[in-house]
């Protein structure tokens, strides 16, 4: 299996509000997070990157189960919420949060937030996550399409992010997985402006990086309004080392 991520600015903020996170586990698997500031200022930046060091002190390197992943999420949520209530240049400070440890055979996920997870194989593309905002949650009910969500002003509203609060809901999921199956993590810099279609169909012609780098470029190409970040592991017939930004 092998990783890859990138990150980038956009064309429209003043800086980097996104990160991401990847690094091995024991028996072949990797954990993978997409975090997305919020809170503006340095708050956003600085939430985003205490919720993945708080994931990656907090997984260690045996991952048995998805409740490992929760008690990381609940950890990275107080350390953000004391920071917010501490410090007056970080309130309101919180983030977006998707995180997975994934095994050629397995995959444990853990989600809060607008940023997504899909499943792809070949010719089809899953979301696995909700979108927890004021469009996504209409969606979920029922009163509005995908394609309305889309485009509905109040899809960027979150309705669940780590930080703004004390406890925060968190969606899990433990499920089979195939070698023939890719993970991709993004945030909503790239689904603003790419839709799902396009991600599967761009994932037909591309694999490993080049993947990475076409979905980004899409998204700069579209004027670039948000931070966008996609990370992807896959299981390649070269088995070498992850790489990196």
């Amino acid at each position: 299996m092998k990783t890859y991520g990138r990150s980038d600015q956009g064309l429209v903020r003043s800086e980097n509000q996104d990160d991401f996170l990847m690094r091995p586990v024991e028996s072949g698997g990797y954990l993978l997070a997409v975090a997305d500031g919020i809170g503006g200022g340095p708050a956003g930046s600085q939430a985003s990157r205490m919720a993945l060091a708080a994931i990656d002190d907090a997984v260690g390197l045996r991952v048995v189960d998805v409740s490992r992943l929760v008690s990381a999420v609940s950890l990275a949520n107080r350390r953000i919420y004391d920071l917010g209530q501490d410090d007056s240049q970080y309130e309101g400070m919180g983030t977006t949060l998707t995180a997975a440890v994934i095994f050629p055979d397995r995959l444990l996920l853990s989600h809060v937030g607008d940023s997504r997870a899909y499943r792809i194989r070949h010719d089809q593309i899953i979301r696995l996550t909700m979108d927890h905002s004021v469009a996504g949650e209409m969606e979920r009910a029922g009163t509005i399409t995908t394609e309305e969500a889309h485009d509905h002003p109040k899809r960027h509203v979150l309705t669940r992010a780590l930080g703004p609060f004390d406890r925060v809901r968190i969606d899990v999921a433990d499920m089979p997985w195939s070698r023939e199956d890719r993970l991709l993590l993004c945030s909503d810099g790239l689904t603003s402006v790419v839709f799902d279609d396009e991600i599967l169909r761009y994932s037909e012609r591309y694999h490993g990086q080049a993947l990475i780098d076409q979905l980004v470029e899409a998204a700069l190409q579209r004027g670039g309004p948000d931070n966008v970040t996609v990370v992807l592991a896959e299981v390649v017939r070269d088995l070498g080392e992850s790489n990196g930004r």
